[in-house]
């Protein structure tokens, strides 16, 4: 029974079937019908045609038989069938007529079967079929920019839409590999860019051990190897960290009790490498005694991306200022330079931006992008503005003031 409610389902191609296959019957049963009754129709003319002369030659016969049987005479028999009156065209006509009348029966379903299965195809089959064949050329392609449309919610109308939802789940897959790939491109490119400047401190150190160790003071020396092993500290932090992430997204913030001093302590020996030919401000605020829930490496990270691009824009004057209010730091880094352009305001925070004449090749685009990535993990924000050049501020929030003297 319940195959029986499936089979006439709505918009299915089941009850479609059946549809077609009934009025295919119905109309091979009529049509034939028709054309048997037309051949019996055509075969009754030549009887109604010769049918006065069949009669009066049997009365005739019938007669002339009644005086012979009583005179004792030879009997006459007459013809018991029309046919004897037809012409050999005429009986030619009439006998195909009568081969007609019953060979049209199979002769017209034939037809029927033949007109409705095209008819079945062309209506239920042929699109779906189109569809689902270009679907499979541009899949192969590599081609999902598309959508797939077909409005009837028979089988082929469901399988169109397996096929689209299938589609759909490829584009995003091909989709998210693309964005996946795009921010392997970009990690691995604040990777080279991040590594730039704990690099040209350890060089310019090492260069400066190795022209002037034998006139340093000791302290001196130690300080430097001081300077020196906590970049490389940093650069294998920074390895290890990068190694593990498969999106900036993911860095983790490690707060902990950190000395404002010793920040700032760390800014300077940057600056006194990286600054050499430009003249550096630096301006502490009442900050110098603060502790702060910060992570420094986070913070050193963001001063160093600042401080890299404000001594390639800068013309002679870098300033650096440090401050703390609300329970937030802030860290501000200025040039002299032409400062950024209405565009970059909004633009340049964005990955891989460069400028309309920026051509240097070892510029990547991504340093403030980084910066505005870890002061949001930070709970902070990063601002560009133009004061007499190049202004960026990032402010590090969430942090929990311990002590200011």
């Amino acid at each position: 029974m319940d195959k029986i409610k499936n089979l006439f389902v709505a918009n299915s191609i089941k009850t479609a079937f059946v549809t077609y296959m009934f009025v295919c019957i119905l109309s091979a049963l009529v049509l034939s019908f028709s054309l048997s009754k037309f051949c019996q129709f055509g075969q009754s003319w030549f009887y109604q045609k010769y049918q006065p002369e069949y009669e009066a030659l049997v009365q005739y016969i019938e007669m002339e038989n009644q005086d012979r049987s009583n005179g004792q005479g030879v009997l006459r028999y007459y013809a018991n069938d029309i046919r004897a009156f037809l012409t050999s065209f005429e009986l030619a006509v009439y006998n195909i007529l009568g081969v007609l009348s019953i060979a049209c029966y199979p002769v017209c379903f034939m037809i029927c079967i033949a007109v409705t299965s095209a008819m079945f195809y062309k209506r239920q089959m042929q699109k779906p079929l189109e569809i689902l064949g270009n679907v499979a050329d541009h899949i192969s392609d590599n081609n999902l920019d598309f959508t797939i449309e077909y409005d009837k919610q028979d089988e082929l109308g469901k399988l169109c839409l397996s096929f689209e939802k299938m589609r759909f789940a490829l584009q995003n897959s091909n989709m998210e590999m693309w964005r996946q790939m795009e921010e392997r491109r970009r990690l691995n490119a604040a990777f080279a860019h991040d590594l730039r400047t704990p690099l040209t401190v350890l060089k310019g150190q090492s260069e400066m051990l190795a022209k002037y160790a034998p006139k340093m003071p000791e302290q001196k020396i130690i300080e430097t190897a001081q300077v020196m092993q906590r970049h490389i500290i940093r650069l294998e932090q920074y390895v290890n960290t990068m190694n593990n992430l498969q999106r900036l997204e993911d860095i983790e913030i490690q707060k902990s009790e950190t000395k404002i001093a010793n920040v700032i302590k760390q800014m300077e020996d940057t600056a006194d490498t990286i600054c050499k030919t430009k003249k550096l401000i630096m301006k502490k605020g009442r900050c110098d005694h603060a502790i702060l829930c910060l992570d420094g490496s986070v913070i050193l990270q963001v001063y160093e991306n600042l401080l890299a691009n404000a001594v390639r824009y800068a013309d002679n004057v870098i300033s650096v200022s440090v401050s703390v209010k609300d329970d937030c730091f802030f860290l501000n880094v200025s040039d002299d330079g032409k400062g950024f352009q209405a565009e970059e305001l909004s633009e340049a925070i964005k990955p891989f931006y460069k400028s309309s004449d920026e051509n240097s090749p070892e510029h990547f685009g991504i340093g403030l992008n980084v910066c505005k990535i870890l002061c949001e993990k930070h709970g902070g924000y990063l601002k560009l503005e133009n004061r007499n050049g190049a202004s960026v501020t990032a402010v590090f929030k969430e942090a929990l003031k311990i002590e200011l003297g």
